[in-house]
Order: structure tokens, then sequence, then C-alpha cells
């Protein structure tokens, strides 16, 4: 099984819960380099947090940008409600945003880490992979090379996608369990050479009603890829 890896969320408030998740990986063999950590900027970090972030990427995790707050200021349209209610909850950034809005926080989160002393990042994930109304032709302007949608992997610079599979362990209620086990069953059951899996970590997935699926998951895949191995 080919797979890669994501932790979700890193943010001043789950930075512990994230490098415990780090530590988890790391004992199942997971090299650093194949390990995306999903960093959300427009929150309050401390010194200290931001220079752990350094170190992690010298180290050489992949931090990739998520969002700006993770958190929604407004719902303007049905459909965002309803993907909220099922789906995203409030973190859904873009789906009530205008397409510049899109393009003028992309841009915000890649000067975060230039700003802060980071390498730029490569890859950027809207929260609940939900891209919004913004078209592939308008990223292509923007400044990460590859954007992660919940279909798969779009390479701008290639202008190729890749169709990938996906794994999630978010079961916080009792019904969101037979759910996620379901989607995870048919993802597990669709990979190919050319479809690998994403592993997709929360920080609090090891304390749900998954927890003991991921690091199966993680010690089934006999290859971790970087988003450049799955163009490669």
């Amino acid at each position: 099984m080919r797979t890669i890896l994501s932790i979700h969320d890193l943010m001043p408030d789950t930075f512990k819960r994230v490098l415990n998740i780090i530590s988890k990986l790391t004992d199942a063999g997971v090299p650093a380099d194949k390990v995306y950590l999903l960093v959300v900027p427009g929150l309050n970090w401390k010194t200290e947090q931001i220079n752990t972030l350094k170190s992690l990427q010298q180290d050489g995790f992949q931090l990739a940008g998520h969002g700006w707050h993770h958190h929604i200021h407004k719902k303007t349209s049905l459909f965002h409600y309803l993907h909220s209610a099922f789906i995203s909850r409030n973190v859904a950034e873009h789906l009530s945003l205008s397409s510049a809005e899109i393009s003028d926080m992309i841009e915000m989160n890649y000067g975060w880490f230039l700003e802060n002393g980071m390498s730029a990042p490569e890859l950027y994930v809207p929260p609940a992979w939900a891209m919004g109304c913004i078209r592939r032709s308008e990223l292509i302007k923007l400044p990460f090379r590859y954007y992660e949608y919940s279909s798969g992997l779009l390479d701008v610079e290639e202008n190729s996608f890749k169709s990938l599979a996906l794994t999630g362990y978010e079961a916080d209620r009792l019904w969101r369990m037979p759910v996620l086990w379901g989607w995870n069953q048919l993802n597990t059951r669709l990979l190919s050479r050319n479809r690998p899996l994403r592993i997709s970590i929360h920080p609090y997935d090891f304390e749900y009603y998954l927890s003991s699926f991921i690091i199966d998951h993680i010690r089934l895949s006999d290859q971790h890829l970087s988003c450049a191995d799955i163009f490669a």
C-alpha cells in the first residue's frame, strides 16, 4: 500500500497534541520528509511555537498551508449550510468567500511562513478540503505548487491532477463511527499503483472511536510518498 500522510489543524491550541502524534508516527517508522503538517497561520502563535515549527521543518517535516483561522465568519449559501451541518461544521473557510477573497487568503497564508523565517511550503489544503468557488486557472497564479481537494491532488506547475483515496478518523460522535468506518473500508479497497491512499490525521483522532485503525493503516504502508512522489 502506497500512502501520503498528513496531520491536520496544527494550531497554537493543538500544538502539543500534534507533537505527540508526530512521535507516534516516528515510532511507527514514518520518515519525517513524508509527513505533512497542515498549519493554520492566522492565530495567536507564540515565539517558541514558531521556533519549533522551524526546527520541525529543518528536521525534514513538510509544512503546508491550511486556511487562515480554520473557522468560518459567514455562511452565504444553502450548500454551505448543508456542508457545515453534515461534513465541515464551522471550519470550511473557503465556502462563502469569493474567488478574490480565497486568493487573498492563500497569498496571506503563504506569506506568513516567509515572514516567520520558514521555507516556503509547496502544499495548500483548504479546511475540510473545501476549495470553494476558485477555479484551477486562478490557482495557477498563486504561489503554492500543490493544492489538495477531497478527490485528489492538483499540481499547478504541471497542470496535472491525481485522483487519490482518502481515510479519516475524526469520529468524535457515535453516529460518525460507522460512516467513517465504511468510508475508510471503501477507500482502502479502491487503491491501485496509480491511486495511493491519503491518511489524514486530526489532533484529537487518537482519543476518538476509530483510533485503533490509525497506526494499523500506517503499518500496512510499504511506501510513504510526498506530493512530488505522487507526480513522479
